[in-house]
């Protein structure tokens, strides 16, 4: 850069002693002043401006583009040499999904979050954020304090949600000594069939009756948790965290029996290296049981240490979402319904609720979000040192809903792309119906956790997953990236104001209105739907 300024001061030093010579000792040295000196002293004036100019647009160009040149160069080697921090790379959030041979690859890197918060203007948002949270808390305790002298903060549907701990804790821990038997079953059967000899009737008679306990353990392991759901009679939030860890160890035992079996029986004893990878040992099971993931791996990448102050943080973000979702829900989602059955609810009350249900439903999906899958996530993985820490991508910025379901909830779409999508795809060989059945058993799951913790079957969750989702997914393919934009987050908006309405409306209709007569069909058909008429006959027959 100081050589390109020497060269451009050196031609204009050059440029200016040439025109001095030109004026003192060239043809011009005769010259006597005259009526044209003034007016020809003015155009050399202006053709040296202009020169000037000209060269000082020169300079500043070259100065700017070697200004940018460096810059690059820096930024491009700060992301070659990528610095380690803690055991994991900072701004690995950044790097892509690897997949070597169709497989997943675990990377050390962080989630967008905590990567984002890391720049004070997004770090700022979420101040305002909290501190809205904080305004809108106080305005109502403050407004039901004067207007009541009571006041509802939520913890009221705390203590109503989830009923018993103790039914909770012990429920949870039969669930997890089943899924230890699974490791049992795998290693008695493992064993067995590496003693029984190569296409055996033995050896097959073997497998198939291993294969036939796995699923009768696997069956009951859903029966048994959900009947004590039901004989229970635990509140939403207490069936809720049941019926998502048994659905979350169903996964895991799954994924562990699937990814582990084609080791085994690819095993050949007189091979002296495969005897390490026979099968894992139970700590790698029982490490991939609490790991924040649901593919399975022998190693993943771990950090140096455990970070206490993350972890205490995240612990105080979940029990501040828990408050803030309790408040929000006594506030505004509940009491719309409360009474619904002695006061019936016409139509265009149902749809102005439904608008009116929009933005504290969307609130409380990115509540959801937040807790689940980035403070959850994150106080597990830090406690465990799980150093990949991609439980989600940018799914805000996307422009559809393909692109929304692979980056809003990445181990849930793992699972389904692994042992799901590619095993149905590998069978049938078709693409379509492949994603449909992915969509299929997502939906089928979701609605087996809402349909138990209510008590009724609404399949409202259901028809939007398997239903309008999936055909969004084909029919926003061609728009633009703003317009999918929008549209992703109005579906989003408009879909949860459905859900925080219908599914409300049927829980206190379950509760205010009179039943079938036949069971069966009280089970599966809404009573909201009907609330009106049953009352009308159940009055004129009294």
């Amino acid at each position: 850069m100081n050589g390109n300024v020497v060269s451009v001061r050196s031609r204009h030093e050059n440029g200016d002693s040439s025109r001095l010579h030109e004026v003192n000792g060239g043809p011009l040295h005769a010259f006597q002043p005259s009526e044209g000196t003034v007016s020809l002293d003015q155009m050399n004036i202006k053709h040296l401006e202009n020169r000037m100019q000209v060269l000082r647009q020169s300079l500043v160009d070259d100065i700017d583009a070697q200004l940018n040149s460096m810059m690059s160069e820096v930024i491009e080697r700060l992301q070659e040499s990528n610095p380690k921090q803690n055991g994991y790379h900072k701004g690995a959030s950044d790097h892509k999904q690897e997949r070597k041979g169709g497989e997943k690859q675990f990377i050390p890197r962080n989630s967008y979050l905590t990567d984002l918060f890391k720049v004070n203007h997004i770090r700022t948002i979420y101040n305002i954020f909290a501190a809205m949270l904080l305004v809108l808390f106080l305005n109502t305790v403050v407004h039901d304090y004067i207007q009541t002298g009571t006041t509802h903060v939520g913890l009221r549907t705390i203590k109503t949600g989830f009923g018993s701990v103790y039914d909770i804790v012990e429920i949870w821990m039969i669930m997890v000594a089943s899924t230890f038997f699974i490791y049992l079953e795998f290693s008695l059967w493992a064993n067995k069939h590496n003693e029984l000899a190569p296409k055996s009737i033995s050896r097959k008679i073997w497998d198939y009756a291993s294969l036939f306990v796995f699923i009768t353990h696997q069956t009951l392991f859903i029966m048994v948790p959900a009947k004590l759901t039901i004989d229970k009679h635990f509140p939403a939030a207490a069936g809720i965290l049941v019926l998502m860890e048994q659905v979350r160890m169903l996964m895991k035992t799954h994924a562990f029996v699937r990814s582990n079996v084609p080791r085994v029986l690819a095993y050949k004893p007189k091979d002296e290296n495969s005897e390490a990878s026979f099968y894992p040992q139970f700590s790698k099971f029982l490490y991939f049981m609490f790991a924040p993931t649901f593919i399975y791996r022998d190693e993943y990448p771990r950090t140096k240490s455990i970070r206490w102050k993350v972890v205490m943080w995240n612990v105080a973000e979940i029990l501040m979402i828990v408050f803030y979702v309790a408040f929000i829900l006594e506030r505004f989602i509940i009491p719309p319904f409360e009474k619904y059955g002695p006061r019936i609810f016409e139509i265009q009350f149902v749809v102005l609720t439904v608008f009116s249900s929009m933005l504290p439903a969307i609130v409380m999906f990115l509540f959801g979000f937040y807790c689940i899958l980035h403070a959850c996530q994150n106080a597990m993985a830090e406690l465990l040192r799980f150093a990949d820490r991609q439980f989600y991508k940018d799914w805000w910025n996307c422009t559809s809903f393909s692109a929304f379901y692979r980056t809003w909830n990445i181990p849930v779409h793992d699972w389904l792309h692994e042992y799901i999508y590619k095993d149905v795809h590998v069978k049938c060989h078709s693409k379509v119906f492949a994603i449909a059945m992915t969509f299929a058993v997502s939906a089928l799951f979701h609605e087996y956790i809402l349909a138990l913790a209510f008590g009724f079957f609404y399949p409202v969750l259901f028809i939007s997953f398997a239903g309008f989702s999936l055909l969004l997914v084909f029919l926003m393919k061609n728009y633009s990236k703003m317009d999918g934009n929008i549209y992703m987050w109005l579906a989003l908006i408009v879909g949860n104001g459905i859900v925080y309405t219908l599914y409300p409306m049927e829980f206190y209709a379950r509760s205010n209105c009179p039943p079938y007569s036949d069971h069966l069909l009280d089970s599966i058909l809404p009573r909201s739907w009907i609330c009106h008429k049953i009352s009308n006959d159940t009055s004129s027959v009294n």
